[in-house]
Order: structure tokens, then C-alpha cells, then sequence
């Protein structure tokens, strides 16, 4: 890399294959950081008026107002095993769930996504009686839900007790031949 292509990515905020792309929610604008400040807790989103992905952190987001109605009891159900799935990992009420897929552009595929993500979880954790274990195959089904690529997983994942190993089996599972992710 030459002093004309360094400075044209500095003072330009071109990408290069070390950064990515980062969602500014102060300027409202994307900018270009190094792939290794990416954290655990990012999301990647596709922001409106942006062309492709962006990575946000979802704490600076700007509230989503409710899109839908309340869903009927159908839909309810696939939400309580959703909800029953993960009480352990996230400190949400039944009704915080169904608020937060309806609030969603298109709630029928992220409850389809999250059911997918139960099943998964459940496939890995359903006879592990370590807690800490089970938090890091939550890690990892997290890291999935909110990223684009396999590759990105790797980005925001942190492990604390299991190994790589473990984990890329668990990313296969959600990525996998058979699981409907590829399509979304």
C-alpha cells in the first residue's frame, strides 16, 4: 500500500480488508472501522437510505415504533417456546417478546428465525447441566442472529468455556444445508 492509497482511505474513510462498515447514530453516517473493535453485543442491520449491511450497536438505536397488531394465539405459541427457550439468557416477559416481533418490518421471518435459533440451542444444550455452557451456546446463537455471514460470527463471538471447536459446530447447526438461514 503506497502513501497515496493510505492517505486516500484515512482522509476519505475508504474500506480497506481490515475495517468494515460502521453506522455513526451522532453524524448519521457510515464510517469505516477496524475489524478489530467489533464486539460482542453488534449487530449487523441494514439501516434505511444506506446501500448494503452495517455494523450498529443497537443501544444507540432510535426506538421502533409497533408495526402490527397482537398476534393471535398461533403465533403466541411459537413466541411462549421462544420465550421458554432462552428465560435463562434473556430477562424478557411473554409480552416483551411479542412486542419486539411486532415492532419488526417483517415478524413472520425473525419468529421463524428465533424458532430456528430454539432449536439449535436446544439441539446443543438439552442435556448440558453447566450453566456457563449453556450461556456460551447462547453466545454463539447470538452471534448468529446478528450477523449476516458464518465468517462474521467470528467478529463479535466470545467464548468463555467452550472451545472453537465446539462452537464452529454450533454455527454449522445454525448455518447449516437443512436450516432456512441461508435463504434470509
Amino acid at each position: 500500500m503506497g502513501l497515496r492509497d493510505w492517505f486516500r482511505r484515512r482522509v476519505m474513510n475508504l474500506p480497506n480488508a481490515d475495517t468494515v462498515r460502521f453506522y455513526d447514530f451522532e453524524s448519521q453516517s457510515v464510517i469505516n472501522i477496524p475489524r478489530s473493535e467489533l464486539r460482542p453485543g453488534l449487530i449487523q442491520a441494514q439501516i434505511e437510505g444506506i446501500d448494503g449491511t452495517v455494523w450498529v450497536s443497537p443501544d444507540r438505536s432510535t426506538t421502533v415504533p409497533v408495526r402490527h397488531e397482537p398476534f393471535d394465539e398461533e403465533i403466541r405459541y411459537a413466541i411462549r417456546k421462544i420465550h421458554d427457550t432462552f428465560a435463562e439468557h434473556r430477562d424478557l416477559s411473554l409480552t416483551e417478546w411479542e412486542d419486539g416481533f411486532r415492532c419488526d418490518m417483517e415478524p413472520a421471518g425473525e419468529i421463524a428465525l428465533w424458532l430456528h435459533a430454539a432449536d439449535v440451542y436446544t439441539k446443543f444444550t438439552e442435556s448440558e447441566t453447566s450453566p456457563e455452557r449453556r450461556s456460551d451456546v447462547y453466545r454463539c446463537i447470538v452471534a448468529c442472529l446478528t450477523t449476516v455471514t458464518k465468517d462474521n460470527v467470528w467478529d463479535v463471538l466470545e467464548l468463555q468455556i467452550i472451545d472453537r471447536l465446539e462452537a464452529e459446530q454450533i454455527v454449522g447447526c445454525f448455518y447449516g444445508k437443512n436450516s432456512w438461514v441461508l435463504t434470509r
